[in-house]
């Protein structure tokens, strides 16, 4: 009997301690965030490895020629920018530049990106071969000015994916002649993005830009946006060549319910080479002049696209 008493006192025991083991790891706090508020920072470069950071109502400035504003190009993961404003900067305002998928979950959360001499944001993933790419770089409720080239440009291989372009507005492009490209938004090669709820007004170039490398379903989703070109925020017109949506080689995809309106001096509202299976189901096509640029047009092929 005494045994027994004893054996079950010491089962009563680990059992105690392996509780207070377990408790303590469930309540143990994960990597401790790092919160930046109300700073001015000039000729910002995260550092390699940074993580688990809050960048909070800051202002950010740059005396550099050849760099962005804010320049993320080492490995770097879960980093939000929120309420910050981008100062105007001498190249572009946000540089991305990953390689071989080592910086994701990157947030910019209702951000101002004031008129840049380049682009307002360019995230770029090399290889483009690599099997994985950046991941989850989304930009939400922000407003880019007038930007001197592109806008926002994703650019890189199929495995960059789960990229994010919500509720943002953007206001003009390709406001500096040094520069041949001058397009709103522009998705070239990434799978699996996301841009829905935009608004975006007339550019020099085409309002977006959308380009695949491969065969493959892009499983793209762009919905319900505004893509207006007779909204007017820059002085530098738009190209009398210029679609608003361009799309080349691109297969599948969801475009459903977008709103997208062609305006003097542009061309029409879109231009489709090469592509197949994309739903614009629900899309309302407007030309302000009437007449034949209210109709998509399709060349090089294309098949199974829907309207």
């Amino acid at each position: 009997m005494r045994r027994i008493c004893s054996r079950l006192a010491r089962t009563a025991v680990l059992t105690a301690v392996l509780a207070a083991v377990l408790t303590t790891v469930a309540v143990s706090p994960a990597a401790a965030t790092t919160v930046i508020r109300n700073k001015t920072i000039t000729d910002l470069t995260l550092p390699a490895g940074a993580h688990d950071r809050i960048y909070d109502n800051c202002t950010f400035k740059s005396t550099r020629r050849d760099r962005a504003v804010i320049q993320i190009d080492k490995a770097a993961h879960h980093i939000t920018f929120r309420d910050c404003v981008i100062k105007p900067g001498a190249w572009n305002g946000i540089t991305i530049n990953d390689w071989k998928g080592t910086i994701h979950h990157i947030k910019f959360l209702r951000c101002r990106i004031k008129s840049q001499k380049r682009m307002g944001f360019e995230c770029t993933g090399r290889p483009t071969n690599s099997p994985s790419g950046y991941r989850s770089i989304k930009i939400v409720r922000c407003t880019f000015e007038p930007q001197g080239s592109e806008a926002i440009s994703f650019d890189g291989g199929p495995n960059c994916v789960d990229n994010v372009v919500d509720r943002t507005v953007i206001k003009g492009a390709g406001t500096n002649s040094a520069f041949p490209w001058g397009q709103g938004f522009e998705c070239n090669g990434p799978r699996r993005m996301r841009f829905t709820n935009n608004k975006v007004y007339q550019c020099r170039g085409s309002l977006l830009n959308l380009q695949m490398h491969t065969t493959a379903d892009c499983g793209w989703v762009f919905r319900n946006n505004t893509l207006d070109a007779s909204v007017t925020k820059q002085r530098v017109p738009m190209g009398s060549t210029s679609q608003v949506v361009i799309a080349t080689s691109v297969h599948g995809g969801d475009f459903r319910n977008n709103r997208v309106r062609a305006a003097k001096p542009g061309g029409g509202v879109a231009w489709f080479g090469d592509c197949h299976r994309m739903d614009w189901g629900g899309t309302s096509w407007k030309d302000s002049r009437g007449g034949s640029y209210a109709r998509p047009m399709q060349q090089r092929g294309c098949s199974g696209n829907r309207f």
